[in-house]
C-alpha cells in the first residue's frame, strides 16, 4: 500500500471558542458513521482540499469545505450562530515505506490558500516531535513540476512517477494527480455519476480517461499509447510544415512568373523525390527549365559583352522593321491579357456560385441527415413529406419545368442523403478545380505582364535609335544587354532561394523518413500479454462482485470490460441508460474495488485505498450494501485501507459489519462540534 490515511483533523477557531473533530482510522476497512447532514463529506473533502486536490471537484476551485468552515458554526443546542475567525484542516497519511506525511492547510487564515504546509512525521497521531517542515504550494502553476510544488512532493511520497502526457493543443503536461484521485476517491455529488470515475477535463489532457487508468492499473500499453500521440502529433506538425514549404516554394516561383514542377505535395521519405523537383520559365517557345533558360541567357549576354556597342546609322534598318512587329506583338498581348482578365473574372463568379451551393447543399444534407435520425428515433413527422414542396431548393414543386406525373414516386431519405452527398462530392471537385484554373490564369497573368513590360521597354528603345543621330550609340543595343544582365540577375536569384528551399525540404525528408520507422517499430498489438492478463483480472473481479450485489439487468457474466476503453460493456456496447439506477451503483462499486482487486495478478500504481462517500446511492438494496461492505473487508483484509462514509441505519451498519474485520467510527450528532480541553 502506498497510501494510507492514518488521521484527518479539522479545526475552526470562532467568536464563541473552539471547534473541531479529530478522527483515526483504521489501516483496513473503517466505516465512518454519522446522521445525515452531519458533516461526513466535509470530514473527507477536508482529506482532498489538504492536499490541493478540489479541481478534482470543480474546475472553479472553490473550498469545499462546508460553512461550518468557512463562515459560521451554529450552536445545536441553541442555535447561536458564532463566526469564524480562523479555521484549518490537517491530515496524516503513510506511504509503501512506512514514511509518515502531515500535511496542514489553512481555510480561513491571513496566509494564502495556496500555502501547504508539511510535517514529516506522525505529529497529529503521536503529537510534535522533531521532524522535518517544510512549505509548498498548490493550485498555481508548477505545483505539480517544481520542488516547491506539492504535488511533486505527493507523488514522490507516493512512488508515482507520473507520466508526461499530450493536451489537446500538442503541448505537454504531467498527467496531474487530480486525474487519477477520482479512480479510488469516489465523493458523493458527481463521484457515482460515471466510470470509471469523474475525472476533470480542465487540464485538457487528450484522452484522460484512458491515460488515468492505463497509469494506476500499470499498464506497459501506457507507454506505447504516449509514444503513439506523439508519433501522430509530430506527424501532423511535419505535414503542415510541408504543406508551409511548398506554398512558399510556389508563392516565390508565381511572384516572377514561374512555375514549380514534379516538387511533392505531401511530405516524402525520399529525397530524390524532392531533388527532381525544378522550377520553369515562360519564353515565346513555351515552358523552359530554369538553369537551361539560365544558360541560354548567360551566352546571350556572353556575346553581346564581346561586341562594340554599334552606332544607330549601322542598326537603323532593322531597328524600324523590329520596331513594327513589336508593336504588332504588344497589341497581341495586350489582347491576350484581357481574354486572360475575363476569363478569370468568369472563373471568379462561378467559383462563388459553387461555394454558395455548397452551403446550400451541405445544409440540406444536414437536414435530411436529421429528419433521417428522427425517423430511427421513430419520428413519423419525417415521414409526412409535403408533396408540394422540395425540402432541397425550398420551391414549390408545382414550380418545376418537369411533368408533375414525373414527381409521384418521392425519394426515400436514404436515396435523398446519397444523391446530395454525391451532388456535394461533385462540386467540391468543382470547386477544387475552380482554385487551380484561377492559380493558372494568375500565373498566364504575371508572365505576359513581364513579357509586355520587356516588349514595351525594347519597343522605347527602337524608337530612340529611329529618332537619335547617327553617330550615336545604339539605345536598343545598350537595352538589351542591360535587360538579360537584370533578367539573369532575378532569375539567378530566384534559382538559389529555390535551392534553399528544396534543401530545407530535404532535411523534412529525413525527419520524415525517420517518424515514419518510428511509426513502424510500435507494437502491432496495443496492450501487452501482461495487460490482457490485468484486465481480465479487472473483469472477472466485477462479475463476482456483481453477483454478490444482486445484480440483476443481466447475467453478470454478459459484462466484459473494453480493451480499448477500459469502460464494462455488454455484446460490445458501452453500458450506459440501459441500467437501472441501482444496479449503476452496483457496478460502480464492483468496477472501483476491481481497480483495487487488480494487484493481486501484477504490479499496479493502485495506492491501495478506496474512499466511498454514501455508496448507498439511489436505494440499493440492503442485501446489496452488505454485500459491498463483505467484498470491501475481503480486499481491505488483503492490506488494503478501505473508507466508508454512511448515514445507514446505525443498527443495520452494525449487523452489515458483524462478521468482518473492521473499525466503525460513529458520530451521534455534528461532526465539527466544540472543543473544551485543547490548549
Amino acid at each position: 500500500m502506498s497510501l494510507r490515511i492514518s488521521h484527518i483533523r479539522l479545526r475552526v477557531q470562532t467568536t464563541a471558542g473552539l471547534y473541531g473533530t479529530d478522527a483515526s482510522l483504521g489501516s483496513k476497512l473503517t466505516i465512518l458513521y454519522a446522521p445525515n447532514t452531519s458533516g461526513k463529506s466535509t470530514l473527507l473533502h477536508a482529506f482532498l482540499y489538504a492536499l490541493g486536490l478540489e479541481q478534482m471537484l470543480s474546475p472553479k476551485r472553490e473550498i469545499p469545505l462546508s460553512y461550518a468552515m468557512r463562515d459560521y458554526v451554529e450552536d445545536p443546542s441553541t442555535g447561536v450562530r458564532a463566526d469564524v475567525l480562523e479555521s484549518y484542516v490537517a491530515v496524516e497519511i503513510v506511504n509503501a515505506r512506512g514514511e509518515h506525511m502531515t500535511v496542514r492547510r489553512n481555510v480561513v487564515s491571513q496566509s494564502d490558500r495556496k500555502l501547504v504546509s508539511v510535517v514529516e512525521g506522525p505529529e497529529l497521531s503521536q503529537g510534535p516531535g522533531e521532524y522535518r517542515r517544510g512549505d509548498y504550494f498548490v493550485l498555481d502553476p508548477g505545483a505539480a513540476q517544481r520542488e516547491a510544488g506539492f504535488h511533486r512532493k505527493l507523488a514522490g511520497f507516493l512512488d508515482w512517477d507520473l507520466p508526461v502526457v499530450k493536451r489537446y493543443d500538442g503541448s505537454d503536461c504531467p498527467l496531474y494527480v487530480e486525474t487519477v484521485f477520482p479512480l479510488f476517491f469516489v465523493e458523493q455529488k458527481v463521484g457515482w455519476t460515471t466510470i470509471p470515475g469523474a475525472i476533470p477535463t480542465q487540464f485538457r489532457i487528450r484522452e484522460v480517461h484512458k491515460r488515468a487508468v492505463e497509469f494506476l492499473m500499470d499498464f506497459d500499453t501506457h507507454e506505447n499509447e504516449l509514444r503513439r500521440q506523439d508519433l501522430e502529433l509530430r506527424a501532423a506538425a511535419a505535414r503542415t510544415e510541408w504543406a508551409k514549404a511548398v506554398e512558399a516554394a510556389t508563392a516565390l516561383a508565381t511572384a516572377s512568373g514561374l512555375r514549380v514542377v514534379a516538387l511533392p505535395a505531401a511530405p516524402a521519405a525520399i529525397e530524390a523525390d524532392v531533388r527532381n523537383a525544378y522550377l520553369e520559365v515562360s519564353t515565346k517557345d513555351g515552358w523552359r527549365r530554369l538553369p537551361n533558360r539560365i544558360a541560354e541567357l548567360a551566352a546571350e549576354l556572353t556575346a553581346l559583352e564581346e561586341q562594340h556597342i554599334p552606332e544607330v546609322e549601322t542598326v537603323a534598318e532593322g531597328a524600324a522593321a523590329e520596331a513594327d512587329e513589336l508593336a504588332a506583338e504588344i497589341q497581341m498581348i495586350n489582347a491576350e491579357r484581357a481574354t486572360i482578365f475575363r476569363a478569370r473574372q468568369t472563373e471568379l463568379i462561378q467559383q462563388a456560385s459553387t461555394a454558395q451551393r455548397l452551403i446550400q447543399l451541405e445544409e440540406d444534407l444536414k437536414k435530411n441527415k436529421d429528419a433521417l435520425k428522427l425517423q430511427k428515433f421513430g419520428s413519423t413527422l419525417a415521414r409526412e413529406l409535403d408533396p408540394n414542396h422540395c425540402p432541397t431548393c425550398e420551391q414549390a414543386i408545382d414550380d418545376a419545368l418537369l411533368p408533375q406525373g414525373t414527381l409521384d414516386a418521392v425519394m426515400s431519405l436514404e436515396d435523398n442523403i446519397e444523391y446530395v452527398d454525391a451532388q456535394r462530392k461533385a462540386f467540391k471537385r468543382i470547386a477544387d478545380r475552380s482554385v487551380a484554373i484561377i492559380r493558372d490564369l494568375d500565373l498566364e497573368l504575371v508572365t505576359t505582364g513581364e513579357e509586355l513590360r520587356r516588349q514595351t521597354s525594347r519597343l522605347r528603345a527602337l524608337r530612340s535609335d529611329l529618332i537619335a543621330p547617327s553617330h550615336a550609340a545604339s539605345a536598343s543595343f545598350i537595352e538589351e544587354r542591360l535587360r538579360i544582365e537584370q533578367n539573369l540577375i532575378q532569375l539567378r536569384d530566384i534559382d538559389a532561394r529555390f535551392a534553399e528551399q528544396i534543401n530545407g525540404l530535404a532535411e523534412q525528408v529525413v525527419r520524415w523518413a525517420s517518424l515514419q520507422a518510428e511509426t513502424k517499430q510500435l507494437p502491432a498489438e496495443r496492450l501487452s500479454a501482461a495487460d490482457v492478463v490485468k484486465i481480465d483480472a479487472l473483469q472477472g473481479s466485477i462479475r463476482r462482485q456483481l453477483v454478490r450485489y444482486g445484480f440483476n439487468t443481466f447475467g453478470a457474466a454478459d459484462l466484459t470490460v473494453s480493451k480499448d476503453t477500459y469502460r464494462p460493456e455488454k455484446e460490445g456496447f458501452e453500458i450506459g441508460f440501459e441500467l437501472s439506477a441501482s444496479d449503476s451503483i452496483r457496478l460502480k462499486w464492483a468496477y472501483q474495488l476491481g481497480l483495487l482487486d487488480v494487484a493481486k495478478v501484477g504490479d499496479t500504481n493502485h495506492p491501495g485505498l478506496v474512499v466511498f462517500d454514501e455508496p448507498r446511492q439511489q436505494e440499493a438494496a440492503s442485501a446489496s450494501v452488505a454485500g459491498l461492505i463483505s467484498e470491501a473487508g475481503r480486499i481491505a483484509s488483503t492490506g488494503k485501507q478501505i473508507l466508508i462514509a454512511t448515514s445507514e441505519d446505525l443498527e443495520s451498519v452494525r449487523r452489515f459489519v458483524a462478521n468482518v474485520d473492521h473499525k466503525l467510527i460513529e458520530f451521534g450528532g455534528r461532526i465539527i462540534d466544540r472543543i473544551r480541553d485543547e490548549a
